[in-house]
């Protein structure tokens, strides 16, 4: 179950534990996107899969970026929530699809200059985002010299090194930010 919060201004998406987009002041993608900065005037296009309320949007055009985005979202209902909450001026930016990612990635052909990995249900990274065969997918999809940032929340130590080991194997320049449970990865191609 979904719940929509207006707090302190912004808009929060929300489960009994985990919180999905906080505006621009969402965490996990305020930290990986400072990582970058240096990158981010080169960006032009950015792919997100598990869009939330559209927090990549908010924080990268805070920022001063404004690329095109695609989002990809499979709930239709967050994706309207998302798409409502954009001004118009950023709406003609914006393609929405409202599909699984695992099944998006693997009919788009499109490349794009950063690819976000922001999926889970509740607070677990399904299974399938975490495989080598996804993440090869994702990674044909980035531009030389583009970025891929993937959010993870460590339910298990076990389940963590694995899906690591997965995304080093596929992205060797992986970086790791430390957040407690949260795990927010960088990689350059």
């Amino acid at each position: 179950m979904l719940e929509l919060f207006l707090y302190r201004g912004q808009y929060q998406l929300g489960t009994s534990d985990a919180l999905y987009s906080d505006g621009s002041r969402y965490a996990p993608l305020v930290t990986a996107f400072n990582t970058i900065k240096s990158h981010l005037p080169r960006v032009g296009k950015v792919l997100v899969l598990g869009t939330g309320l559209g927090s990549a949007v908010q924080i990268l055009n805070k920022q001063g970026f404004y690329p095109a985005f695609t989002l990809v979202e499979n709930d239709l209902t967050v994706l309207n929530w998302a798409l409502e909450l954009f001004p118009e001026t950023v709406k003609k930016d914006i393609t929405p699809v409202c599909e699984d990612a695992k099944v998006y990635i693997g009919l788009e052909q499109q490349e794009y200059d950063l690819v976000i990995v922001d999926i889970f249900v509740d607070r677990v990274v399904p299974g399938f985002a975490t495989t080598e065969e996804f993440l090869n997918k994702c990674r044909r999809r980035i531009n030389p010299g583009g970025h891929l940032v993937f959010n993870y929340i460590v339910n298990s130590k076990r389940d963590w090194e694995h899906a690591w080991a997965n995304i080093r194997a596929v992205f060797p320049s992986s970086h790791v930010i430390d957040r407690g449970i949260n795990k927010i990865i960088t990689a350059q191609v």
